[in-house]
């Protein structure tokens, strides 16, 4: 979240004030480690109003826990961002601050995994978080659908409508 954030930092002067966007490329990883973990942490990671403190708190002390998730710290780290996205759509409600899941691409790097989506299909999301319809604050799946941030939703599946406790049964198949 710490380069994410140093990035933003130098560069959103230069972003078009009434046009720009800041597209943080995330995970489903994110709320993989999400939809397991407890209601509090899940409402502060996923609180639009959380403060960068708040944040920067909350990660130390689940590193400290080592509640890290899969790949040692990529479930968190990714949520994280998706908190950060909160942060930076609060900070500059001007721009479009979205962040999204690719999903899980075939490349050599992830031969072997069961990684499904082409990398023409791995661009979908971005190609709709950079020139589509979108809202500031939210994420995407890699369909380019609005997704939760505490749960996994499945392409294919409704886009997220917002609710405070999604139900896998309407966004997982």
């Amino acid at each position: 979240m710490l380069g994410p954030k140093r990035v933003t930092e130098a560069m959103v002067g230069l972003i078009h004030p009434g046009e720009g966007r800041i597209v943080n490329t995330s995970s489903g990883a994110a709320p993989g480690y999400l939809k397991s973990q407890s209601a509090s942490l899940k409402a502060t990671l996923s609180n639009p109003d959380i403060t960068f403190d708040e944040l920067s708190a909350t990660v130390s002390a689940q590193v400290a826990a080592n509640n890290l998730g899969m790949g040692r710290g990529y479930g968190l780290s990714k949520a994280a961002l998706n908190a950060l996205t909160l942060i930076q759509a609060k900070a500059h409600p001007n721009l479009k601050v979205v962040s999204l899941s690719p999903g899980f691409i075939d490349t050599p790097m992830t031969r072997g995994f069961n990684a499904r989506l082409t990398p023409e299909q791995g661009c979908v999301s971005s190609l709709v978080c950079l020139f589509g319809p979108v809202s500031s604050g939210y994420f995407y799946g890699s369909d380019g659908l609005r997704s939760p941030l505490t749960m996994t939703r499945d392409p294919g599946t409704p886009a997220y409508g917002g609710e405070d406790d999604p139900d896998p049964k309407v966004y997982n198949k």
